[in-house]
């Protein structure tokens, strides 16, 4: 059951109404897991921020190249978490050691909040290496 709060009011009520079954499953010798996280990020803003990458793809260069949406959302997730999380992906060889693979953050483990800051992050980046959003 996954319950998506947005008040102190409406936590309270919840949790007040599942308690019984949470009580009665524990006393009847049953495991339970609670788990209580910050809300992920809306479909909404996933696609605002793969459609300003898109963008993004389009018109700037890194290297002195071009550069594939996919390419462009590893830079650019990478930076952003630099800047403003102070997160730093790791670069390690492969398993065979005949390449490099990046580990580190990737979108789909944002909270709503993060996948607000990447967009604004994104608009502010855009304006700063002329990107047109």
């Amino acid at each position: 059951m996954i319950l998506n709060l947005t008040s102190t009011e409406q936590a309270k009520t919840t949790i007040r109404l599942h308690w019984d079954k949470i009580t009665k499953a524990l006393d009847s010798g049953k495991h339970l897991t609670m788990e209580i996280k910050l809300a992920s990020k809306s479909r909404e803003q996933e696609e605002k921020y793969h459609a300003m990458i898109g963008d993004i793809a389009k018109q700037a260069q890194h290297m002195g190249a071009k550069w594939s949406a996919e390419d462009w959302k590893r830079l650019l997730v990478d930076q952003y978490l630099r800047e403003t999380e102070n997160i730093q992906g790791k670069i390690i060889p492969n398993l065979d050691s005949s390449g490099i693979v990046q580990l580190g953050m990737q979108t789909r483990n944002f909270t709503k909040e993060q996948a607000s800051e990447f967009v604004e992050w994104l608009y502010s980046w855009a304006a700063h290496n002329g990107v047109a959003l």
